[in-house]
């Protein structure tokens, strides 16, 4: 076990990617051991990626990226503004509201946040707002992807934890919308106090009868994914699917704005995102394998319940765990590792897996705009031509509202569960 972690962390040290680090390792230990088979490789892949939630994710992520090439992000922006502009730092607000909606149709917080950031950087700089803050508050904003339904950590974490998808969908409701509210405020109060912004003109009624006509079908999306899984219309994966073909048909036949270059393009991008998810998922099997023949989840658990049966103190032991990767390895990976590791011991703390999901996923979504290896931080950075230095000086107030709300979520489970509980299948 201790050569298998030493080959992992020398590859991660040289730079090898975090599926191919995993890979190196998992083979040496296999050569290694004279107890074990390379036919344990392939079909330890199959049976890992034998199932069926998998499909979800290059659905949802093919649904996003149609969406942002039908300009959908345009019309969200358009929708917020005639709503809320005319507030004091309206135009942030509608930027957050905006990554919401977002949220509600594509489930990655990378993807949003690049979206956002090409979209409305420039638009905030011009309104009065400083490029740090403008870069931060869009690389939040597009955070909200992975808590918000549908999101593919989500659904990463329900397929490889066994925990019902629909579930975890309804639980990532009112932690997203609180998300929101935070961001909302957070970002009021930096404007208030920095002078941020400035005040925009209010919307006229027609004008935002407008606005809600040309978003009316986009709308529509998010909350038939959600009505639909719970009235049992069907499933998360085939939830995918239909949000696919709606895409395509509002898209390409009623507002004309997708091509079938566009269309190429955002398959293109979809192969590209499953190509680097499905392969971090595989590799991960075959080393889950490897730690479950070590029995790691049970020499974990009774070095946690030696510790304490407090159900806190293990998910805030579990979160510091989860940060600590999180710094020297991507989210994803983090996700797919940990997963099967700690989802097994909750039974022996009495801490629900929806409840969980949530938690982990908000943590993780924290680590997508936190150095050292937040993606989100990076694009946004990248489009918005500033530092990482200049960026953690505007993010600073937003990551201390979140690990706020993550201690709250995390001592309150009724936030979570209160919706999955009161809207059950019928």
């Amino acid at each position: 076990m201790i050569a298998f972690l030493i080959v992992f962390l020398a590859a991660m040290f040289l730079g090898v990617p975090i599926g191919f680090a995993m890979l190196l390792s998992s083979l040496f230990f296999i050569l290694t051991d004279s107890g074990s088979s390379l036919i344990i490789v392939p079909q330890q892949i199959e049976d890992g990626l034998d199932s069926f939630p998998f499909l979800a994710i290059p659905f949802f992520v093919l649904a996003g990226n149609l969406m942002a090439e039908a300009g959908v992000i345009r019309r969200f922006v358009l929708l917020a503004q005639t709503l809320i502009g005319h507030l004091r730092g309206g135009l942030a607000h509608a930027v957050v509201l905006s990554g919401a909606l977002l949220a509600g149709v594509s489930g990655s917080g990378t993807a949003d946040a690049a979206a956002l950031g090409s979209t409305m950087i420039p638009a905030l700089e011009k309104n009065g707002y400083k490029k740090d803050f403008a870069v931060a508050l869009c690389a939040f904003s597009g955070a909200l992807g992975p808590i918000i339904p549908p999101s593919i950590f989500l659904i990463i974490y329900g397929a490889m934890g066994n925990v019902s998808i629909g579930q975890l969908f309804l639980a990532g409701v009112v932690p997203g919308i609180l998300m929101v509210l935070v961001l909302m405020l957070t970002s009021h109060i930096v404007i208030v106090r920095k002078g941020y912004g400035h005040l925009i003109k209010r919307s006229t009624l027609r004008e935002k009868a407008i606005a809600l006509k040309e978003t009316a079908l986009d709308l529509v999306l998010p909350l038939g994914i959600i009505g639909g899984i719970r009235w049992g219309v069907f499933t998360p994966t085939e939830a995918g699917a239909v949000a696919v073909v709606y895409v395509l048909l509002i898209g390409f036949f009623i507002h004309r704005t997708l091509s079938v270059e566009q269309i190429i393009k955002a398959s293109r991008e979809t192969v590209q995102v499953l190509g680097a998810v499905m392969l971090l998922i595989a590799m991960a099997t075959i080393v889950n394998y490897i730690l479950a023949l070590f029995q790691v989840s049970d020499r974990l658990a009774g070095a946690m319940v030696g510790l304490s049966s407090n159900p806190i103190l293990f998910l805030i032991l579990a979160n510091l765990l989860i940060i600590f990767l999180g710094s020297i390895i991507e989210d994803t990976a983090v996700l797919i590792l940990m997963t099967p590791i700690l989802v097994p011991l909750l039974g022996q703390f009495g801490i629900d897996p929806v409840h969980f999901g949530m938690v982990i996923c908000l943590n993780l979504t924290i680590g997508l705009v936190a150095p050292p290896v937040g993606l989100a931080m990076f694009v946004t950075c990248s489009i918005g031509q500033i530092s990482i230095e200049q960026f953690m000086r505007a993010a600073w107030p937003f990551l201390l509202a979140l690990v706020l709300l993550l201690l709250v979520i995390i001592i309150f489970p009724s936030i979570s569960l209160w919706l999955p509980s009161h809207m059950v299948h019928p």
